[in-house]
């Protein structure tokens, strides 16, 4: 009877890690890797006045006039055509991505902003200026998360910044950055973990560094499938946006560690039973 247990107890094991096996199998990754050199990429959804200038390799968000100036009230976004599966129940789901961009000014006075973004399926382009193309007219929208590097100086909210936008142009949390974002080539990495609910971005530009983090549930927002994509904006002042290069990764599935940590507990649980049998 106890070899008949323990063989019982083995091929229950073996199944439950077949189990687990499989179920990182299903995890689902998501992961593309563009370096704006004059073609273009044809999984990216162009909206608005993105396009590929032809005195440039780079990916202008914004509209520009014969004269090589930035158009004023213009907004562009490049968007990843596939839908990207956000959030299930009990599935843990992490992402990174990373952006090199080049904000020129034209005047003293830049304006508006850059954003990378997470929304609904198929949203419309929303209003330009300090709404980024990604929010409404007044600067809300229920269901968009956004990083920000916003140009314009308001009263309201000070220097040029960083900011983690939950709904509105509002920032959560933001971090300022003066002139180091203009005319040179910037970086920024953002991080998502959904099971700290972190939110954390790092921005490089030239020998400076600069970041800001929040802690938020994005489930509570995002819908189920997603789309992430790149806008920017003009209003009464202007500046020319060119993505460089834009490198994104996603998972949402149980992750490897967690594999071993339950094969683990298991193996010490079917030790236990085993001194009893």
């Amino acid at each position: 009877m106890a070899k008949l247990l323990q063989t019982l107890i083995s091929l229950l094991s073996c199944i439950a890690l077949l189990l687990d096996i499989a179920n990182t199998a299903q995890s689902q990754t998501t992961s593309f890797s563009y370096a704006f050199n004059g073609e273009q990429p044809t999984d990216l959804l162009y909206q608005g006045d993105t396009h590929f200038p032809s005195d440039s390799t780079y990916l202008r968000l914004i509209n520009i006039d014969s004269w090589g100036f930035p158009v004023q009230q213009s907004a562009g976004r490049a968007v990843y055509s596939k839908p990207i599966q956000f959030w299930e129940v009990g599935a843990p789901f992490q992402l990174e991505t990373t952006v090199k961009f080049i904000i020129t000014p034209i005047n003293p006075f830049p304006a508006n902003g850059f954003t990378f973004f997470i929304q609904p399926v198929g949203s419309p382009i929303g209003s330009p200026g300090e709404s980024f193309g990604i929010f409404d007219i007044n600067g809300t929208n229920p269901s968009v998360f956004a990083v920000e590097i916003d140009l314009a100086l308001y009263y309201w909210q000070g220097d040029r910044h960083v900011g983690i936008d939950i709904g509105s142009v509002d920032s959560k949390n933001r971090t300022d950055v003066g002139t180091a974002i203009l005319g040179q080539e910037v970086t920024a990495r953002i991080n998502y973990h959904q099971s700290s609910q972190l939110i954390s971005v790092h921005v490089t530009a030239g020998s400076q560094t600069f970041e800001v983090s929040y802690v938020y549930d994005l489930t509570t927002i995002l819908p189920q499938q997603v789309e992430v994509g790149l806008s920017a904006a003009t209003g009464p002042q202007v500046a020319i946006f060119d993505v460089i290069a834009w490198d994104y990764s996603s998972t949402l599935g149980q992750t490897t560690s967690t594999l071993v940590k339950t094969s683990a507990n298991r193996e010490l649980e079917d030790a236990k039973i085993r001194q009893y049998v």
